[in-house]
């Protein structure tokens, strides 16, 4: 694949799964409302350790792929079959609006249990904003091997840089338009 494609590819695998968080946060985050909208900074420290988290794990799968660099192109298949079988699997349950309603009525009862409890509240929104952030970013960095494999860590960052900008973009329009949006409709459209 040319520089150009593998940048574009990396930076609309970014988008896409950035999307899917910030929708999926944005949903978690719509209904704290009045007395419990101090709430919210639990849920987005939580997001913000999910995303170091997902930092952290490109790190992990770089070493446990650079171990693994005898095997050659073989590698580059197995990375590829993972990443196929993960989208496969991931695909089939955005096909399935029943998935989006789980999905975020989940996060709403772990949430309205999460507000009931009285002393784990902090720790449970914080784990809240780490779920619904990092199940996105562990998809990132999945796809992204057998692209760095392709063509090198520094021109897939180049996609991850573009993907970003374009996601922190639209992040920043839906919490501006936070308590209007549609978000089950969103996320099965972003599927």
């Amino acid at each position: 694949q040319s520089h150009a494609t593998v940048v574009f590819n990396s930076a609309v695998i970014v988008f896409r799964e950035g999307l899917e968080a910030i929708l999926i946060f944005a949903a978690v985050t719509a209904s704290l409302l009045g007395a419990n909208q101090g709430r919210r900074k639990p849920v987005a420290a939580g997001a913000g350790v999910a995303f170091a988290a997902t930092i952290a794990t490109w790190f992990v799968v770089q070493a446990v792929l650079q171990a693994a660099a005898p095997l050659g192109a073989r590698l580059e298949a197995i990375t590829g079959f993972i990443a196929i079988a993960v989208l496969l699997v991931v695909m089939n349950w955005f096909v399935h609006n029943v998935y989006w309603s789980q999905w975020i009525g989940r996060h709403h009862r772990q949430r309205r249990k999460v507000l009931e409890r009285g002393g784990a509240v902090v720790l449970g929104l914080v784990a809240l904003g780490f779920t619904s952030v990092y199940r996105e970013g562990f998809e990132v960095v999945l796809f992204l091997q057998s692209l760095e494999l392709q063509a090198g860590t520094a021109t897939v960052l180049e996609g991850v840089a573009i993907g970003l900008a374009g996601t922190a973009a639209v992040g920043v329009i839906t919490f501006w338009l936070h308590h209007k949006l549609p978000y089950k409709r969103m996320l099965v459209l972003t599927g």
